[in-house]
């Protein structure tokens, strides 16, 4: 496995394919700013390209430096702006962009991306060292498991809500409610569409998340005319 790992690490940083690892890293660097334009989306849209590139080792490149940009780039809106590029970056609206309020988006986009940085690091290798112990583990997950694993995430939903376990435990059911809207992967039966033809595709977080932050935001911004900070600026003096 060491020497397959080896191997495959210099002929990503062998040329051309190196070359398409910075123009897929340079797409999903943008492709990360815009709303609603997420990772599979754009891998998705950019298929069609990367079967144009002849060597299959210099297409992959391409793809997963566009992919693995995407995370960190939809942090970038989600504090500076309180609009999630990520369905991930959602969460970073509660915390970063009230710090780029209160004039601390440096500090805040810094965590984001150190944290991004290691996050891939040690989770790559994490992933790479516990695929055979893993794998046969993930085999035996069936759906009494995977609804367990669904009713411990209510729970903790619950129980990071705060002094109310109640309006925690609520906000996970109507969570549930939401979710179950759209087409059922497995009867194909329509559940709470009312007969409207948009909601067969079921509620994206992303589409949602915009609805319920971005929106308000950049309406009261215009309104206001003003920056996202709401520290007043100073000048420094002299002391003499």
């Amino acid at each position: 496995m060491i020497e397959a790992f080896i191997s495959g690490f210099w002929q990503v940083l062998a040329w051309p394919a190196f070359g398409y690892l910075l123009i897929g890293i340079a797409v999903g660097f943008f492709v990360g700013l815009l709303p609603g334009l997420g990772g599979l989306a754009t891998l998705a849209l950019m298929l069609p390209f990367a079967y144009t590139i002849k060597q299959p080792v210099e297409a992959f490149c391409f793809l997963l430096g566009m992919l693995a940009v995407t995370g960190t780039t939809g942090d970038i809106t989600s504090i500076l702006f309180g609009i999630p590029g990520e369905g991930s970056s959602a969460a970073l609206i509660l915390d970063g962009y009230p710090m780029s309020k209160k004039g601390e988006a440096g500090r805040a986009l810094g965590a984001a991306i150190m944290s991004s940085v290691f996050g891939a690091i040690i989770g790559a290798l994490s992933l790479a060292l516990s695929i055979p112990i893993m794998r046969p583990l993930v085999l035996l997950f069936g759906s009494p498991e995977l609804f367990i694993i669904a009713i411990m995430g209510i729970t903790f939903i619950g129980t990071l809500a705060g002094s109310s376990l109640t309006k925690g435990l609520l906000a996970g059911g109507v969570g549930l409610m939401l979710a179950a809207i759209g087409v059922d992967p497995q009867t194909g039966a329509l559940r709470y569409t009312f007969g409207s033809l948009y909601l067969w595709d079921r509620l994206d977080i992303i589409p949602v998340v915009v609805g319920l932050f971005a929106i308000p935001e950049i309406v009261d911004l215009a309104v206001r005319g003003t920056s996202i900070s709401e520290v007043p600026k100073t000048k420094l003096v002299g002391v003499m």
